[in-house]
């Protein structure tokens, strides 16, 4: 038998969970033909994998990566940790279906997340969008249904409760991403303008959802107020859509995890993801007072340029926002340029400004692009070690990439668990963690055929040694490339071979099973 790659005397951790074993894998046209024992098998590549484990490629779930992946300076960054599929519209992010001022608004605002670079904002349909894609990007991606981008089609940066005829529109619009393959309906509950979507809008549309044998997915209400009010209306969406809910880059302490037993033994079906770090991204605008963040881009800029709004925010400021904890990744006015990389507390003093007065200036000078890296109270870095090894949690990297110095975990966060979690802290064993990369959230989300290294499937693989894999990447130097993924392929194709990236692009957008 002939095939056209074989990986030989590997260590296969399978993605299932199940210990792994030696063996080999060929692969012709893209599919896995035999994997295990492979005598009497010739190719025309042989890759020896001694002292190397052959896994799957590894299923990002939540990553900000649209633009990027079609042509952007960090395009090849989740191939580089071993990264074959990537959902996206996380957070509920898109522009697609908006057209004239709105689209331009919506560019506006997500700018900060996805930046400026050369590829197109366009899709005024869910086709146009997907079509973006095709033959551009390295790795698969696979569609979620952008709550922010359908109210706004429906309701502009409206704060109104959602009206009949708004929400029909919103049910047309996941109807219509549904029945192109998306996996889940996704919102970002602290952002414009799905914040001001009431529980019936969520439950609504989430059942049109699970029509279609999606899931919900939420970065849920409660980072900047009270978390347990978040969890606990991510539990109701649940139980009144009969969905499975997954909620985004989630924290487990007591509490926490006191929630998740409570939702499970009401039968709500729930999972979770979190990064390998003690420090969050997003943007400046964040913590600002919620009536200071509604409404369009322009509406915030003009707060912030009142003397009387900014008044108004003072106090607010200066008690949310520990400067010690805040770092500055990345900023659009040049003048606060040779601030990235450093700690809000330490900008207040070379700048001389209030701390109020700093986040407005920033803000307003750079039209609201400020990208702020948010560390952990230290009392709460314990609880990193509890989320990991929970059975609910599994992988992702909420990778944000913006010029300057984004958070490294857009480049290190599966070598990080793999080189530090598993083999130096012991947290979770090997097969644990590449079932928590693969085949748990390829499971979770439908995707057809992928997160197994299995025979008659497609070859999204990654080969990596579990001696040195490792992230050197650092919160002041974040774009280094980690040590000990050794190959990664697509569909069979090389995007990474002997630690080099190929330029090959054989990512589809894939579409649930």
């Amino acid at each position: 038998m002939e095939c056209e790659i074989l990986i030989e005397n590997g260590t296969i951790i399978d993605g299932s969970g199940r210990s792994g074993y030696k063996g080999n894998v060929a692969i012709d046209r893209g599919i896995m033909t035999l994997v295990g024992d492979t005598s009497g098998v010739t190719a025309g590549i042989t890759l020896n994998a001694d002292g190397c484990c052959i896994a799957p490629g590894f299923i990002d779930v939540h990553v900000h990566s649209e633009k990027e992946l079609v042509g952007g300076l960090d395009r090849f960054a989740g191939i580089r940790q071993g990264v074959t599929t990537q959902l996206i519209a996380p957070d509920g992010f898109s522009w697609c279906h908006l057209t004239g001022q709105m689209r331009e608004e919506m560019r506006s605002y997500l700018e900060v997340f996805y930046g400026d670079t050369a590829a197109d904002w366009g899709g005024e349909t869910v086709g146009d969008f997907v079509s973006l894609f095709k033959d551009r990007i390295p790795s698969h991606v696979a569609l979620q249904v952008p709550h922010g981008a359908i109210r706004a089609a429906a309701m502009g940066w409206s704060t109104a409760v959602a009206g009949e005829k708004q929400l029909n529109q919103m049910k047309g619009y996941v109807r219509e991403w549904m029945e192109a393959g998306a996996v889940a309906f996704c919102t970002g509950l602290e952002y414009e303008p799905t914040v001001h979507a009431d529980l019936n809008e969520l439950v609504e549309l989430s059942k049109v959802t699970h029509e279609y044998d999606g899931i919900y997915v939420a970065h849920q209400r409660g980072n900047t107020g009270p978390l347990l009010y978040g969890t606990e209306e991510t539990l109701e969406i649940g139980r009144q859509a009969r969905l499975p809910v997954h909620i985004s880059h989630f924290t487990v302490d007591s509490v926490q995890a006191e929630n998740l037993r409570r939702g499970e033994a009401e039968g709500i079906d729930l999972s979770f993801d979190m990064y390998p770090y003690t420090a969050g991204c997003t943007h400046l605008l964040y913590y600002l007072p919620a009536w200071a963040q509604a409404g369009s881009p322009e509406q915030v800029k003009a707060r912030l340029a009142s003397g009387k709004e900014r008044a108004q925010m003072a106090d607010h400021l200066s008690r949310a926002f520990p400067p010690g904890q805040l770092r500055c990744a990345s900023v659009k006015a040049e003048a606060y340029k040779p601030f990235v990389g450093m700690l809000l507390s330490d900008i207040v003093v070379k700048t001389g400004l209030s701390l109020p007065e700093l986040i407005c200036d920033m803000l307003l000078q750079s039209d609201l692009q400020a990208l702020f890296i948010y560390h952990w109270a230290p009392e709460r870095e314990q609880f990193l070690q509890s989320t990991y090894q929970h059975r609910l949690h599994m992988v992702s990297t909420d990778g944000i990439f913006a010029e300057g110095a984004p958070h490294p975990r857009g480049y290190g966060t599966y070598p990080r668990v793999l080189g530090t979690f598993v083999r130096e802290q012991g947290w979770l064993s090997l097969e644990q963690a590449v079932y928590k990369m693969t085949g748990y959230p390829a499971e979770r989300f439908r995707l057809r055929d992928r997160g197994l290294v299995a025979a008659g499937r497609p070859a999204d693989l990654v080969v990596f040694n579990p001696e040195t894999v490792k992230s050197d990447a650092t919160f002041s130097d974040p774009r280094v490339a980690p040590e000990g993924i050794h190959h990664v392929l697509v569909d069979g194709r090389f995007v990474l071979k002997d630690g080099e990236i190929t330029g090959e692009l054989p990512g589809q957008v894939i579409a649930r099973r």
